[in-house]
């Protein structure tokens, strides 16, 4: 079956941290995902881990990302089957319902969704009282973006695979590390208003 959903998740030497991710995303209670994990060669298990997943909706790329980030996300864009793209660090989490929703704003017409992440500091916190915080876009969006600064938490957004298609996924410009999701999502604000 085709996947509705593709996550996208790039790492490097997380394997424990990846392990959380993996198992937060098989625990989504929309089933309808294949997750693309894109690694940088890490040097630990991670090769192994993603295969004691024994998962079919679960793939393994390796990359040299040489530090571009973006390199990884977008081998992931590439090997993509799903009409959206859900980004995950592979040191973040998901809640199980965070697909769920996601989707119903999207299949009402939303071609970009975003949220609140928590903020975990402890391995076993069990209250989370502290979020990295999202605004409410106003449109212009782009100018908000532009004006206001980004507020989209890359390991919350899924947004329709054809609009990264037509910005041509994100930047490996060197010139842009660190804030290339910013510049995709302004590129992808000249194309839609429906974030």
């Amino acid at each position: 079956m085709t996947p509705v959903v593709s996550i996208i998740i790039p790492t490097y030497n997380r394997e424990k941290d990846l392990k959380r991710a993996l198992n937060s995303v098989l625990a989504q209670t929309f089933s309808g995902w294949q997750a693309i994990v894109v690694d940088n060669h890490s040097s630990d298990n991670t090769e192994d881990l993603v295969s004691s997943f024994n998962d079919s909706r679960i793939k393994l790329f390796k990359i040299h990302n040489e530090g571009v980030i973006a390199m990884s996300r977008n081998l992931g864009i590439k090997h993509a089957e799903g009409k959206y793209i859900a980004f995950l660090d592979s040191d973040d989490w998901w809640m199980p319902n965070k697909l769920e929703v996601s989707l119903q704003y999207l299949e009402r017409g939303a071609d970009l969704v975003y949220h609140n992440l928590f903020i975990v500091t402890k391995l076993h916190q069990k209250f989370f009282w502290r979020i990295a915080p999202t605004r409410h876009l106003k449109s212009p969006i782009f100018d908000d973006l532009i004006i206001n600064g980004n507020t989209l938490n890359n390991s919350s957004v899924v947004v329709r695979k054809h609009l990264l298609d037509k910005v041509n996924g994100l930047s490996e410009d060197v010139e842009v590390v660190g804030w290339e999701d910013y510049d995709v999502w302004l590129k992808i604000s000249n194309l839609s208003e429906n974030f």
